[in-house]
């Protein structure tokens, strides 16, 4: 059997080189194609993207290496084109990671900037229940106070006012529905009378304030 010249083994493994590198720049293309169609899709994962990213690194590294190889066994004149043929899929493997990498900080920012709100809502809501839970214990204390009933008589109507302004009326724990609520407890007679029409609402405890104040029972007030 004869055998083969340096130059001829040479020419076969490139010509193998060459078929396997075919195949791995098929496997490269098909990726990228791949992570370009995964890019658009609206409930892609980052999970989804790095592993892409991943296997894409790999790919390239092992065409990489064919490449030095062919790199080796070409002729002079056949380098230029080469170069160019390896720059290409260097180029387009580059770009592809690039924008899959940078989808992927957006998707992450995205993501934080939603447990953020998360976290800044349980806050929120846990203030909310603090500031309820100190609403209930005002409302606790609130009955247990000395506030003379009013009735309507004027010599009265000082010493109700100054007890129930100071414990209810000037109380910001205490809403203004709550604050009726009392203030209609605390009145009989015909000052509970002046404002027994009124409907339970913040605006009518303003209203019924006003009416206790400017009655003729009590005008001088």
């Amino acid at each position: 059997m004869a055998l083969q010249s340096p130059s001829q083994t040479d020419s076969d493994e490139l010509n193998k080189l060459k078929r396997k590198r075919g195949c791995l720049r098929g496997a490269v293309t098909k990726q990228i194609t791949k992570i370009e169609s995964d890019i658009l899709k609206p409930d892609i994962t980052v999970e989804d993207l790095e592993e892409s990213i991943e296997l894409l690194t790999e790919r390239g590294e092992e065409l990489k290496l064919i490449d030095s190889q062919i790199e080796s066994l070409i002729q002079v004149d056949q380098i230029e084109v080469e170069f160019e043929s390896i720059e290409e899929y260097k180029e387009k493997i580059t770009r592809t990671r690039f924008k899959t990498r940078k989808l992927i900080q957006k998707i992450s920012k995205g993501s934080n900037a939603n447990n953020s709100w998360q976290d800044s809502n349980i806050s929120l809501n846990s203030s909310s229940q603090n500031e309820t839970q100190t609403k209930e214990k005002e409302r606790i204390k609130l009955p247990k106070l000395t506030i003379p009933k009013f009735y309507g008589e004027i010599s009265e109507w000082l010493n109700f006012w100054n007890a129930f302004k100071s414990a209810i009326h000037e109380n910001d724990n205490v809403c203004k529905i709550d604050k009726f609520n009392y203030l209609r407890s605390f009145l009989g007679g015909s000052a509970f009378s002046l404002i027994d029409g009124l409907e339970l609402t913040a605006e009518h405890y303003d209203h019924s304030i006003d009416i206790l104040k400017e009655n003729s029972v009590i005008k001088k007030f």
